[in-house]
């Protein structure tokens, strides 16, 4: 037979939380965005809530994570009009495989999301291209003509 449970002892320290790095921003501006076939980064300057180790660049298209660590990031673009353009995220200047879109048919939708191992300094951003012809796409205004979410799992 088991003897009586001893006291409970002293909560230990508060862990890590490592989801407190966390970026999001949208382009709700209704913007023209001319495609090009090497790809158009798109601006998210609106709504943007970032933590103190992400930062944005002034043209508020590249998001630089400052905590390494494993990442979940998402991406959503609405368009006004279905167009055959594709879309994708450039990490660290190149663009992430996974994160591509390139539809064979007209969408006026694109999301995705990936799970990615980043070292502190990479960079990140969204871009439209066109897999065939240069292209343009309206983003749709006053809602989520583009979005992008970063968030830190661990």
């Amino acid at each position: 037979e088991l003897g009586p449970t001893g006291p409970t002892g002293p909560t230990g320290a508060t862990g890590p939380n490592p989801t407190a790095t966390a970026a999001y921003a949208v382009n709700s501006t209704g913007q023209l965005i001319s495609v090009l076939i090497a790809g158009t980064t798109i601006p998210l300057p609106n709504a943007q809530l970032m933590s103190p180790d992400i930062s944005i660049n002034t043209a508020n298209t590249v998001f630089t994570i400052n905590t390494f660590g494993r990442y979940r990031i998402s991406y959503h673009i609405n368009t006004t009009a279905s167009l055959l353009l594709g879309s994708r995220l450039i990490i660290n200047g190149a663009a992430n495989s996974a994160s591509i879109i390139k539809p064979l048919i007209s969408l006026s939708n694109y999301s995705n999301e990936i799970e990615i191992d980043l070292a502190s300094g990479a960079t990140i951003s969204l871009q439209m291209f066109a897999p065939l012809i240069l292209g343009a796409a309206t983003l749709i205004s006053n809602g989520c003509g583009a979005s992008l979410l970063i968030i830190r799992l661990s």
